[in-house]
């Protein structure tokens, strides 16, 4: 199944070339199942968007979904 990942602000560290990429990934992938696949530290993520729309991470993948993920901001 083929999706596009969008990883923002300091999570784009973790891409490889250019923080929005495609990839193919198992039928019935899981956002947890994708964070794994990616190598994205849990714990650096905020939220997830599927197709521009909060989901949870529990949440199954479909054909062409595109997956934002966002860290926690800071401030002061």
């Amino acid at each position: 199944m083929h999706i596009t990942v969008k990883l923002f602000a300091m999570l784009s560290k973790y891409a490889q070339n250019n923080s929005t990429f495609n990839l193919d990934i198992p039928e019935d992938s899981t956002v947890n199942d994708l964070i794994k696949i990616i190598n994205l530290p849990l714990n650096e993520v905020f939220n997830c968007t599927i197709n521009g729309k909060n989901a949870d991470f529990n949440e199954t993948l479909k054909d062409g979904d595109t997956v934002g993920f966002y860290p926690y901001l800071g401030g002061g």
